[in-house]
């Protein structure tokens, strides 16, 4: 019997070569993805232990919606005026009050439009009573 070992070599150098190009480029990633959420932390003032933070994540199987999560840790149970802006237009807004039950903080959920390219997301709260103001921003 007689093998020709030509052509089954160049055929599995053919099949190995277009198995790593359909290959998807994450599995040469460092592991990352869109779906990984990112986080600003805002410390809102000089001096005080009042802080912010700002989350933004895709929603799990759906890349077309961000999930935005702000939060506002405070000393005491003010007023607080707040805006959620996604590219620079203003998303929601509305006045909490942070309770006892939830250390002196409140949070705010929003879903928004997963825009094409960058998405720029930023928090703004603003104490209704001392005017103090915490501002993180993400570009997810």
């Amino acid at each position: 019997m007689l093998v020709r070992r030509g052509p089954a070599i160049v055929l599995s150098l053919a099949l190995g070569a277009a198995a790593l190009l359909v290959t998807p480029s994450v599995a040469w990633s460092d592991g990352g993805n869109a779906q990984d959420p990112q986080v600003d932390r805002d410390p809102c003032g000089a001096g005080t232990s009042t802080r912010a933070k700002l989350k933004v994540g895709t929603a799990e199987n759906n890349s077309f919606r961000l999930v935005v999560i702000g939060t506002v840790w405070s000393n005491d149970t003010d007023s607080w005026d707040w805006k959620l802006k996604h590219n620079g237009e203003v998303s929601d807004s509305g006045r909490s009050r942070g309770s006892e039950d939830s250390g002196i903080s409140f949070r705010v959920n929003s879903v928004m439009l997963n825009a094409y390219g960058t998405d720029d997301i930023v928090f703004r709260a603003e104490n209704a009573r001392t005017g103090e103001v915490c501002r993180a921003y993400v570009p997810y």
